[in-house]
């Protein structure tokens, strides 16, 4: 049976896709390894003959995709050797695990959630998050408009009423493809932060005028593998997203997501992801190395977590692959049944990073993937040096300094070269000097 490009067989577990598929009882009754299956070049025409191959080892494919030529296949445990020896296969690599820390528990706001929480005119006043504040989000004039955001998560709650998702895309078991709902939260603060809506109530992002797309990798228990979050960056390349968000983590690498992630970004995509929540030594130091992946990937944007006093958070991972530091802890955000929670994690640093990236990415006036280099060189030069360490890599996103704003909300200089920072003011003082001299000489002759 020939697969449609790019999606998970109608949406379910592979225990039925194989019975969809009639795989042998043989092989249904085996163990199963799930695994990213590489042709070798020039010896296969076309995936259907990749399919060809799986099957003919008692596997199943479960996922193709639009712009990788490789497949996602379960194959019996037993049957591992012949399809690794198969001259028509190059290489094939387990299909590990990636998710959400399990012991991530957000706090109901009493003082947020109304007792009709069904109409949006009884939510509160809109109340912007300290971190928000703290990265000068809310004093800048950039909303975002018109850049897509993909929020590879759980999914969103398109119902809140302080969000609006442009779409979406489910690549779990749970649930149809067109499933993209929040059931377990993470996704839906996540949401919040970078882009919750600036609409009066609740409370706001940090791009309120993006688009956010749904892109759920992560089941309802916060849980997925690399081949989800696969097919979630691919259905972003083919569909011109510009800002890949992955508040996520895995223990160990792997080659193929290497590849993924490379052809996204070669592609113009800016992908951004949370550190990890694995801890550090406290004494400023990157030695322990204690990030998760795919934030280890130098294509990769990798954010830390900072406290309202300026310290790293104790759980914020750090190495030495780290970019920068945002707010992380006890964040108010957006979440499921149309509530609002305090949460903390470095997956809630990385959206901060994300919604100021869509504020710069705004501003350089481009439709679609492209400025990458350029926006991920603004925000990193940009940054504000809050621990002086690596732990912070290049500092904390600065929301102001990134979209030219040489001035901080009291009024000091910044300082700090950026692409429209202090170096713009600079000439723009020069050159008025210079309007006034020629003014003040055809004066003279008057």
């Amino acid at each position: 049976m020939q697969l449609s490009r790019r999606r998970l067989l109608q949406g379910v577990g592979a225990s039925v896709a194989a019975g969809i598929l009639g795989a042998p009882a043989s092989a249904a009754e085996t163990d199963r390894t799930r695994l990213f299956v590489h042709p070798r070049t020039g010896l296969l025409d076309g995936i259907s003959e990749l399919v060809d191959v799986i099957e003919a080892v008692g596997g199943t494919t479960l996922l193709e995709f639009d712009n990788f030529e490789f497949v996602v296949a379960e194959v019996p445990s037993n049957r591992l050797g012949d399809l690794r020896g198969d001259r028509r296969v190059a290489s094939v690599e387990e299909d590990d695990e990636t998710g959400i820390p399990s012991d991530w528990s957000p706090s109901l706001l009493d003082f947020l959630n109304p007792g009709d929480r069904s109409d949006c005119s009884t939510h509160p006043d809109q109340r912007p998050s300290w971190g928000v504040e703290r990265i000068g989000a809310d004093a800048v004039e950039p909303d975002g408009s018109g850049v897509d955001v993909g929020i590879l998560d759980t999914g969103i709650d398109s119902e809140h009423c302080c969000l609006e998702v442009a779409d979406g895309r489910n690549f779990t078991r749970d649930g149809i493809s067109s499933d993209y709902e929040d059931r377990h939260g993470h996704g839906t603060h996540v949401a919040g932060v970078a882009g919750a809506t600036d609409d009066g109530v609740g409370v706001v992002g940090v791009a309120p005028g993006a688009n956010l797309h749904a892109v759920k990798v992560l089941d309802d228990d916060g849980e997925g593998r690399y081949s989800e979050l696969a097919a979630g960056i691919d259905w972003c390349m083919s569909n011109d997203i510009e800002l890949i968000s992955m508040s996520l983590g895995g223990e160990s690498g792997s080659s193929t997501m290497d590849r993924v992630i490379e052809a996204a970004h070669s592609a113009g995509h800016l992908l951004l992801c949370a550190a990890g929540n694995d801890g550090n030594d406290g004494n400023g130091s990157c030695e322990a190395e204690t990030m998760t992946y795919p934030a280890t990937h130098d294509d990769v944007v990798a954010v830390t977590a900072m406290n309202e006093n300026d310290t790293l958070a104790s759980y914020s991972s750090v190495g030495s692959a780290v970019d920068l530091l945002a707010p992380g802890t006890e964040i108010n955000s957006t979440i499921v049944d149309n509530q609002y929670a305090r949460a903390s994690g470095t997956s809630i640093a990385c959206p901060f990073v994300t919604g100021v990236a869509a504020l710069v990415w705004q501003t350089r006036e481009e439709d679609g993937p492209g400025p990458t280099e350029q926006v991920r060189e603004i925000l990193t030069e940009s940054a504000e040096t809050v621990l002086g360490t690596c732990e912070e890599g290049e500092g904390l996103v600065d929301a102001r300094a990134a979209l030219g704003d040489d001035r901080a909300t009291d009024g000091s200089e910044r300082g700090r070269l950026t692409d429209g920072g202090w170096l713009r003011s600079m000439f723009e003082w020069i050159a008025d000097l210079i309007a006034a001299l020629v003014d003040w000489l055809a004066g003279l002759f008057r």
